[in-house]
C-alpha cells in the first residue's frame, strides 16, 4: 500500500508498506507480515477458518514468534507497545481494514493510538493494445 495526500498524487508518498497474509489450514492460524517503509516490521497472528469473513491480528514487541521490530530512530521517539488489526471481507466484494499501533511517546511519556482504516474496492482495468 502506498498513501499520498489528496492533491499530492505526483509527489513521493508519505507512507508505504508491503506485506502478505499466510494461512495455515491445518492449525487455523493466520499471519499478517508487514513492513513499513520508515523502519517497522511486524509479524502478527490470529485464528481463522476457511469461511471467516473477519480476521483479527495482534503482535507485541519482544514476542519470539509474533512480534514487532523498529529502527533505533523511531524507537527513541515513539516505542511501539502493541499492534492490532482487523480485516473484514464484505459480501459486496469490498474489503475493509483497521490497524492500531499503541505508541509510547518519549517526549511526553504518554501513550497514543496511531490508527488507520479504509475500505478498498476492486477496480477492473481494461487494457487496449
Amino acid at each position: 500500500m502506498t498513501a499520498r495526500r489528496d492533491g499530492e498524487e505526483a509527489m513521493d508518498p508519505f507512507h508505504d508498506e508491503v506485506g502478505y497474509l499466510l494461512w495455515e489450514k491445518s492449525t487455523g492460524q493466520v499471519m499478517r507480515v508487514v513492513v513499513f517503509g520508515r523502519g517497522i516490521a511486524i509479524i502478527a497472528d490470529g485464528d481463522a477458518g476457511s469461511h471467516d469473513s473477519e480476521l483479527h491480528f495482534r503482535a507485541k514487541p519482544g514476542d519470539p514468534s509474533y512480534g514487532i521490530l523498529q529502527n533505533k530512530y523511531l524507537l527513541n521517539r515513539a516505542e511501539i507497545k502493541n499492534f492490532e488489526s482487523v480485516f473484514t471481507f464484505h459480501d459486496d466484494g469490498t474489503f475493509s481494514y483497521t490497524s492500531d499501533l499503541l505508541l509510547k511517546l518519549t517526549a511526553t511519556g504518554t501513550e497514543m493510538h496511531h490508527t488507520d482504516k479504509n475500505t478498498l474496492h476492486l477496480a477492473k482495468v481494461t487494457i487496449r493494445g
